[in-house]
């Protein structure tokens, strides 16, 4: 059907302009590029099981939690912050904490991942992230999630999507600030960071990490690890991670063929590397976020 702008000029003819494509192309560009993921949304009954006993333990995955009841408490730095009903809070991925429980309790939350660049969440580098809350949360309508016979369907998504953005523009600095760090940071490791993508998997090697920098092993290992606060074999087990977490929970592949997927020799070895940094084995860590139970 062809379209036709049958609109008189008139109409508009005192209209400011307060946002344009062309006046805020940059902003819109980084608005509109951010993309969040949704891994999805589990309710829990926990415990004093929830407690990391005095260690400090993170994964890659954001979480937004909504306690329903019970309180819990989480150590970052010199920093404690309450987990109290009637509060949602941002607990950010790649972000080491202590986890103290004594009472059981009733939490609903959600797991995400961000990306700008392809497959690189700019919110793990992110230097200022830590636990925070991110303002009152009513748990009746979250509730609603859990009655028997609900459907997951395309509008309701929309709405959660947009909750988990506000929520982020609550705690996140600017958003241009955060992305033009991001940017400066892997431009000076483009070729790196395009060879992660195309040959991701657990054959990939640091000497061709440096090889696709164009300098020796102890150059480019000092030079990523001084501009990204983090080794290449941490970011190659970062990335990896990421993936096989992907695979595990959002695909019914079995662990040995995500092992093969992912070019470990074979399935022990990718499992001994999975329990490394997540704390689980893939087929409990599949369990888990499958059931929604710790």
């Amino acid at each position: 059907m062809k379209q036709v702008d049958t609109t008189d000029a008139r109409a508009h003819s005192r209209s400011q302009a307060l946002l344009s494509e062309t006046g805020a192309s940059r902003a819109l560009e980084i608005a509109t590029g951010f993309r969040i993921h949704l891994i999805g949304m589990y309710y829990c009954d926990f415990g004093p099981e929830w407690s990391s006993g005095g260690k400090r333990q993170c994964d890659y995955l954001h979480h937004i939690e909504i306690p329903f009841a019970g309180q819990r408490q989480v150590l970052h730095g010199d920093r404690c912050l309450d987990l109290k009903p009637g509060n949602a809070y941002f607990l950010p991925g790649n972000t080491p904490v202590e986890r103290r429980c004594q009472e059981r309790g009733r939490v609903l939350y959600l797991t995400f991942r961000c990306e700008w660049l392809p497959g690189v969440d700019p919110l793990l580098d992110w230097p200022e992230r830590t636990p925070t809350a991110i303002g009152r949360c009513s748990t009746k309508e979250w509730e609603s999630w859990r009655k028997p016979g609900w459907r997951t369907d395309a509008s309701r998504l929309l709405r959660l999507h947009a909750q988990l953005e506000n929520w982020l523009a609550t705690v996140l600095p600017s958003l241009n600030t955060l992305i033009d760090r991001h940017l400066t940071t892997h431009a000076r490791f483009e070729p790196v960071f395009k060879l992660v993508e195309e040959k991701l998997g657990a054959d990939l090697r640091i000497t061709e990490l440096a090889k696709a920098h164009g300098t020796t092993l102890h150059a480019f290992s000092m030079a990523f690890s001084s501009n990204t606060n983090t080794t290449p074999k941490e970011y190659l087990n970062r990335r990896l991670n990421q993936e096989a977490i992907q695979l595990v929970i959002g695909t019914d592949l079995k662990i040995k063929e995500i092992a093969e997927r992912l070019r470990f020799t074979d399935e022990f070895y990718f499992s001994r590397f999975f329990l490394k940094l997540n704390g689980t084995s893939p087929s409990r860590y599949r369990a888990r976020f499958r059931s929604g139970r710790e």
